[in-house]
């Protein structure tokens, strides 16, 4: 049986500021939670949740304001790509954010900003093209990472937009996908973009629209089609997809990787091209 919230958190205050509490709103009500009994993933989720960009508050960090819909591009670019950090402290007044912050923003080449959103959060803005092997750099770094500054620290890889597309909406899709799949899953700390727009199709816990959109818009030229579903077919093999659809494999080949630079997905990998296949599947209803 589902617990309440009065049984997850029995001191928790309905409609009353206690000292050193933490408001949650449920259903239209606000309940204030101790934060001494908290746990540094519950702090964080809560404020990433309780955070909303307000009219009044305009970001001082250029990239966050444009990836708040509050400014213009910062830097001209035709792709960007957003990978989203969740850093917590192993012990209390240890981490040190400033070196941290620099560390990553020297990780990888084609970095164009990093900042922090707000407590714990933290997003890493890169420009893909220069960037190709971005993820098994994070990766292979993660560990190490996590050793030199005390830190446990949980990664999503966002997908690589152009930037003549609606970038700030599919920014908080990306932010709110990986705050739920904190909040409800801890199967891996290493995130790739496919594998969790799997899980959230196949949990439905969060809004993924923007991002649906935008990517059956991708799909939606019938050469792509014809690709995704010949290669879908074949299970992936490249060879048998080019046979099939009477092309040369090096063809195939081409196509596929013009695909992955308009739209961030590698159909030779399974996860993206089960991605693919099931956003067709679903423009066709």
């Amino acid at each position: 049986m589902k617990k309440t919230w009065k049984e997850l958190f029995p001191d928790a205050l309905l409609g009353e500021n206690g000292q050193n509490a933490v408001p949650v709103t449920l259903n239209g009500e606000v309940i204030y939670l101790l934060e001494s009994s908290l746990t540094e993933r519950e702090r964080f989720l809560i404020e990433t949740l309780n955070t909303q960009p307000t009219k009044s508050s305009i970001p001082t960090h250029p990239w966050l304001a444009y990836l708040e819909g509050k400014g213009a591009l910062p830097t001209p670019t035709a792709y960007i790509q957003c990978v989203h950090f969740a850093v917590f402290p192993k012990q209390e007044g240890v981490f040190q954010e400033k070196d941290w912050l620099e560390f990553v923003e020297n990780l990888t080449v084609g970095t164009l900003a990093v900042f922090k959103n707000f407590r714990h959060h933290y997003t890493l803005v890169v420009n893909p093209e220069v960037a190709p092997s971005l993820a098994s750099t994070l990766f292979e770094v993660q560990s190490a990472i996590e050793d030199d500054f005390a830190v446990e620290l949980q990664l999503f890889i966002g997908n690589r937009w152009a930037t003549s597309s609606p970038v700030p909406l599919l920014y908080q899709a990306e932010k709110a996908l990986f705050v739920e799949y904190l909040m409800h899953s801890h199967k891996r700390s290493s995130l790739e973009f496919a594998p969790v727009m799997l899980w959230a199709i196949a949990n439905a816990l969060v809004d993924i629209a923007p991002i649906a959109d935008e990517l059956i818009l991708l799909l939606s030229e019938d050469e792509v089609k014809e690709l995704i579903e010949a290669l879908w077919d074949a299970h992936g093999n490249v060879s048998k997809a080019s046979q099939k659809l009477f092309l040369h494999r090096n063809t195939l080949q081409y196509r596929i990787d013009r695909f992955a630079e308009q739209t961030g997905l590698n159909v030779k990998d399974m996860n993206d091209l089960t991605l693919g296949h099931l956003l067709l599947q679903k423009q066709s209803y």
